[in-house]
């Protein structure tokens, strides 16, 4: 039994889900992110337990005036050992002139298992859309058993984004990229069913590596829901063909 109590713009719900793991999902009834904002978020997954995180929809970053400073995010995560936790949000859509400095640190042990997924949008295409100024610091810190082992930063800050992203070398004109972080005792013995359904079609932009213990997936679409399709063929294969969370069922 547990107490909960929740304040300002950030609700956790826990949808009834089968199995003995916790889904969570994250809703932000603010709307979105503005700049100026300041949101952390702590979880820690004690030995053996099972969770699942999700939001309930999209996070979209909006436009910031003038002297604004970048919204400010930083979630914190204690994996224990013979855990699993699972991130999987939705996508981050990034408005015309957002700015964003996010930091993701996950401290686990070597027996458990860590599922990170993050979908980042440039603006909505098919409303029209046209992304010049950003200003985004995504970053992702994993140690395991103490040791520092995967640094990974997104920084993208241009006055002109769409010919930054338009260049081949960066996003060939595709307008939404995916990173997938698998850790686990079992990462590595993925790779070659991963690699396989990396060749269907509803994967085309995506590929797959593995070392040390970790399987790393990056991939790029048009949009939104092209680069959401993906997800869904491939989180089944790192996630041992369990249901997709409550909030992405369609």
């Amino acid at each position: 039994m547990a107490d909960l109590v929740q304040g300002g713009c950030c609700r956790l719900l826990f949808p009834r889900v089968a199995g003995q793991g916790l889904e969570a999902a994250t809703v932000n009834i603010s709307g979105g992110i503005a700049a100026g904002d300041h949101i952390e978020g702590r979880l820690a997954c004690g030995e053996g337990t099972d969770l699942v995180v999700t939001s309930q929809a999209a996070e979209r970053i909006y436009r910031a005036r003038a002297g604004d400073t970048a919204a400010q995010m930083a979630v914190s995560c204690h994996v224990g050992a013979q855990a699993r936790l699972e991130w999987l949000p939705h996508g981050t859509i990034f408005f015309d002139g957002s700015r964003l400095h996010r930091h993701m640190q996950v401290d686990m042990a070597a027996s458990s298992t860590f599922l990170f997924v993050e979908s980042r949008i440039f603006g909505r295409r098919g409303s029209g859309e046209h992304l010049s100024d950003l200003a985004v610091r995504d970053r992702l810190s994993i140690r395991r058993d103490g040791r520092l082992l995967l640094e990974d930063m997104l920084r993208l800050e241009s006055a002109d984004v769409a010919s930054l992203l338009a260049q081949p070398a960066i996003a060939g004109g595709q307008g939404a990229v995916a990173t997938l972080v698998l850790v686990s005792p079992q990462a590595m013995d993925l790779l070659p069913a991963l690699r396989a359904r990396l060749t269907e079609p509803e994967c085309v932009g995506f590929a797959a590596s593995a070392w040390n213990g970790m399987l790393v997936v990056r991939g790029m679409a048009q949009g939104g829901w092209p680069l959401e399709v993906a997800l869904r063929h491939i989180l089944p294969v790192l996630r041992n063909g369990r249901p997709l969370p409550s909030t992405w069922r369609s």
